[in-house]
């Protein structure tokens, strides 16, 4: 499957490249926004937006326009454009304008030829772009496209989508070669697919270096989604401004599409034999994924009606192919899940934390593949598969603890961080780490072995440069021979999928781990050396701790009376409260719920025999409105007093109901675990658990700013325990802190108060900007 091939997954990694620091500050430096100049095939006119007076000109003047760019500058626009024109033009420099270029209008050009007026805001100024139709358009680009959009929606797979794309393009457009360029994780990229006339070299599978196209490039790609060069050989027209105007340096052309480009890439071009050049972003979750690059021999001057059919081809063509991927990844996912089940099922039986997750089938490698998985607990290594030894393990779990700070981390080339790596490359230079305890930290390792790779590299990825250190300027490659690179100490990378599998068994290992290593050994530990402790002070004190045990049974016997009475009053209270809200939410829901559905009923009789002038008729359907109102509040107010869903479906759907309410409401994304399903606890614990979860999900809307919230609720024989957790930003896990809320710390003390009345417990991990975790236990 496309989604188990790295180059086409969101976290594509690929062999760093030999690009020098150097290089890529020297690209970055360039200004690409602001050039001063344009491709001199077409017109650009610069606006005061108050006067619409012309402040800069360059460009084909002459040709347009029979008039040379000086003569133009202080003039009105009206001299050039009809008074309807002139009217479009003053509504598109009203307000902050088009920041993006639009079609404004078509005219006439100086040789009757027709010409597509462009018009974008730049800062203060309207810029006003002119271009002669030299080629024709199809009849209908839009019918054009939804062709190619069928065509390409027959594919079934990744790789297969991306060939169909290029075919379709070069169909349309008809240049020479048509290919589709993708991103890698260390910015360089990779041709994936390739449309070319038979007499055209190919360029498929070849890698390019990042500093081929620079971040200040991409950021354009990534903001502009289509870019055009007719005819790279061109010499740039100067923009010229007025005095009293912006110099044409500052002028942002980002959105112009008579932008000249930088002299490194036109000669980059030429280099490649290339005349005219188009390119079209591929842009998934707001991020530049790849590219749609065209390129022909001679020029070609594609008319403004089929670049616009082009970009929105390549902004339909994103949005397929990232619903494609992200289908593909909800099948890992779901697969993954299923797995996580099946270990957790299996580690509320198991007695041992190794025999749980590497002993038997499904294990840790059926979770997320790899070559080996080694478990470090309390000092013991654990593993299956191809990992480390035990002393090459611990030395890495100490760099772990020393350098990384999340509780996953996850590489795939493990020397390059850690250069003792390299000694065994061989089962480990790609590693997935997740932590299980606080301090010193326990982990579950996966380990993925070298994967030595030959790359194919377009011409020596290398940039040279020439002259001296302040006037040092970059010469683009001049040979696009292939050129092989052996890559070694690198991995299959970890694919988002298997890193969010790693996220979510790191939740539920933090109930299951730290409660039965971390806390047990340490609290067994501690109990030791009490004891130790105790028995060598014993036969000294041994009179005055029997007068102190005497004192305290009778001191512990009066406050077990206190506190037993207490518990019982604060037992019958809280039943007595949950007994009056059930009976008021029945009362609300049979009584005033079916007066009012009467009411309803009755207006919408009476509606039906009104006879009286539309403003009686307006009335009437306000108090009908009124009425549907306050019938839906009434329920809403029952249902959030006494849900009934749990008296007659139990604790477990109510929590389903209530997640599902606050997803609705509060547009939050929920995961939720049920383990088992389906099971009935005594009421006093469901009513607990469901305040508890209720009173929690409010604080995390109110006060945590959180969109995303995973509840997990276990049953064993002894005990069930819930499990809240969210994105949100935290607080300090001291809920007396001066920086929690008044309402925060009434919320947490009402919390703990409930749960104490059965028994139960109350546990808060939480710091800012890391999200909350909420775990609420009551014995059976």
């Amino acid at each position: 499957m496309a989604a188990m091939d790295p180059i086409f997954d969101g976290t594509a990694n690929a062999p760093i490249s030999c690009v020098s620091e150097a290089d890529l500050t020297l690209c970055d430096r360039e200004p690409i926004r602001t050039p001063g100049a344009i491709q001199p095939h077409g017109l650009l006119l610069g606006l005061d937006p108050e006067e619409l007076r012309i402040t800069h000109a360059g460009g084909d003047v002459a040709g347009l326009l029979t008039a040379a760019p000086q003569t133009l500058l202080g003039d009105s626009a009206s001299r050039l454009f009809s008074p309807d024109q002139m009217r479009q033009l003053r509504m598109l420099a009203g307000g902050a304008g088009p920041q993006r270029a639009v079609h404004a209008f078509s005219m006439a050009g100086h040789s009757e030829a027709n010409a597509d007026v462009i018009a974008f805001r730049s800062g203060a100024v309207l810029v006003v772009e002119i271009e002669l139709r030299r080629e024709q358009a199809p009849d209908n680009p839009l019918a054009a496209v939804k062709g190619m959009l069928r065509n390409i929606q027959q594919t079934e797979t990744a790789p297969s989508f991306c060939q169909a794309v290029v075919d379709e393009v070069r169909h349309l457009i008809g240049f020479d070669r048509v290919m589709f360029y993708r991103f890698l994780g260390d910015g360089s990229g990779a041709v994936i697919a390739e449309a070319a006339a038979p007499d055209v070299e190919s360029f498929l599978g070849l890698h390019y270096p990042a500093s081929d196209i620079p971040k200040q490039a991409r950021e354009l790609y990534r903001t502009n989604w289509i870019r055009a060069i007719p005819d790279a050989r061109y010499a740039p027209a100067p923009i010229l401004s007025l005095g009293d105007a912006p110099p044409a340096a500052a002028l942002d052309l980002s959105q112009s599409t008579l932008r000249s480009v930088s002299p490194i890439h036109r000669q980059y071009l030429a280099n490649m034999g290339v005349v005219a050049s188009m390119s079209m972003s591929i842009i998934m979750r707001g991020r530049l994924w790849g590219l749609i690059a065209c390129h022909h021999r001679e020029p070609r001057y594609l008319p403004y009606g089929l670049r616009e059919a082009c970009e929105l081809f390549a902004e339909m063509v994103s949005s397929h192919l990232e619903a494609r991927l992200a289908a593909e990844s909800f099948e890992l996912q779901k697969r993954s899940a299923k797995i996580h089940e099946e270990l957790l099922n299996r580690l509320s039986r198991e007695s041992e934390l190794a025999a749980g997750l590497v002993r038997f089938r499904p294990n840790l490698l059926d979770l997320i593949p790899a070559g080996g998985v080694g478990l470090w607990i309390d000092g013991q290594f654990t593993n299956i598969g191809a990992t480390p030894d035990r002393e090459a393990t611990e030395a890495i779990v100490g760099w772990l603890n020393a350098t990384v700070k999340e509780g996953v981390f996850q590489t795939d080339c493990l020397a390059l961080l850690y250069p003792p790596a390299e000694h065994f490359a061989d089962v480990a230079s790609g590693l997935l780490a997740l932590s299980v305890s606080k301090s010193p930290r326990d982990y579950v390792l996966w380990f993925r072995p070298e994967l030595v790779q030959t790359v194919n590299w377009a011409g020596k990825p290398a940039k040279p440069a020439q002259g001296g250190s302040d006037h040092e300027m970059l010469t683009p490659r001049t040979s696009f021979a292939m050129w092989q690179e052996l890559v070694r100490l690198h991995a299959s990378p970890w694919l988002a999928a298997e890193v969010e599998a790693a996220h979510r068994l790191r939740v539920a290992l933090l109930e299951v781990v730290l409660r039965r290593i971390d806390q047990l050994a340490r609290e067994r530990e501690a109990a030791r050396q009490r004891q130790e402790r105790l028995t060598s002070e014993l036969n000294e004190r041994l009179a005055q701790s029997e007068r102190l045990a005497r004192a305290l049974r009778k001191e512990t016997e009066l406050r077990a009376a206190v506190e037993g009475d207490l518990t019982q009053v604060l037992r019958r209270t809280v039943a007595d409260q949950e007994t009056e809200r059930q009976r008021i939410a029945r009362e609300l829901h049979d009584t005033l719920g079916q007066s009012l559905t009467m009411l309803q009923l009755g207006l919408q009789a009476i509606g039906h025999e009104i006879a009286g002038g539309p403003k009686l008729q307006q009335r009437f359907d306000g108090i009908k409105t009124i009425a549907d109102s306050l019938g839906r509040d009434v329920h809403r107010i029952a249902t959030e007093i006494r849900p009934s869903a749990i008296d007659d479906l139990g604790l477990q759907k109510a929590i389903e109901s209530l997640l599902e309410t606050w997803s609705e409401n509060a547009a939050l994304n929920y995961y939720l675990h049920l383990s088992p399903k389906d099971m009935r606890l005594p009421k006093a614990i469901e009513a607990t658990l469901y305040r508890v979860l209720q009173e929690t999900l409010t604080n995390v809307v109110r006060h945590a700013e959180a969109r995303k919230v995973g509840v997990i609720l276990n049953v064993t024989d002894r005990e069930v325990s819930m499990i809240v957790e969210d994105d949100g930003r935290g607080f300090p896990a001291d809920a007396d802190a001066p920086t929690a809320s008044p309402a925060m710390r009434l919320g947490l003390l009402g919390i703990r108060e409930r749960l104490a009345l059965v028994g139960g417990s109350l546990e808060i991990e939480s710091s800012p900007g890391r999200g909350t975790t909420v775990f609420a236990r009551v014995p059976l």
